[in-house]
């Protein structure tokens, strides 16, 4: 019983040090099997490669780029990103930026290559208010979206209620990222 226990502090105490020194918070995880299953539907292939571009680009630092080909031809990008969403009461309070509080949301999107919205899904929402974004009839506003478009919320981007924080930080974020799809070629 006693050894028991010392494993179990032993585990606890490792576990908390792993915890503590990795800091993982701006990290974005790629969702594999979202990304596989948006690729499979929307460009009907089921053997695909996607390549990783960020080493190529440093474009949007908050994200990843990458590439999806087929038989050595390009099918088109993916950027996968995180969006900072003010957590209840946090963006209003005035002082400095530095101490406001951020909830966070990740996404994804998948472009062709022109540069054409094809597909936008919210995978990761870690926010407390706002999950209304993650309504696929919302996000189906975005399709079709170039660079050549600028998007203004509340306009030509639906407000959604009870998520307007979010959804006006996920309209802005697409902005720069549609800025950023021709630059991959």
């Amino acid at each position: 019983m006693l050894r028991k226990i010392n494993i179990f502090i032993l585990t606890a105490i490792i576990w908390l040090g792993v915890v503590s020194f990795n800091d993982s918070s701006n990290k974005v995880e790629i969702p594999g099997k979202k990304i596989n299953r948006a690729i499979s539907k929307i460009w009907k292939v089921e053997d695909f490669e996607v390549i990783d571009l960020n080493n190529k680009k440093n474009c949007m630092a908050n994200g990843r780029w990458l590439k999806v080909k087929t038989n050595g031809s390009n099918l088109g990008m993916i950027y996968i990103g995180r969006v900072n969403s003010c957590r209840s009461g946090g963006c209003s309070i005035d002082g400095d930026p530095q101490s406001l509080a951020f909830e966070f949301f990740d996404y994804f999107l998948l472009a062709d290559t022109s540069g054409k919205i094809l597909w936008v899904k919210v995978f990761n929402y870690q926010a407390t208010q706002g999950h209304e974004v993650m309504s696929r009839g919302w996000l189906n506003q975005f399709k079709g979206l170039t660079k050549d478009e600028k998007l203004v919320f509340g306009q030509d981007i639906e407000a959604i209620s009870g998520a307007t924080v979010s959804a006006s930080a996920i309209t802005e974020d697409i902005q720069q990222v549609l800025s950023c799809v021709t630059a991959f070629d």
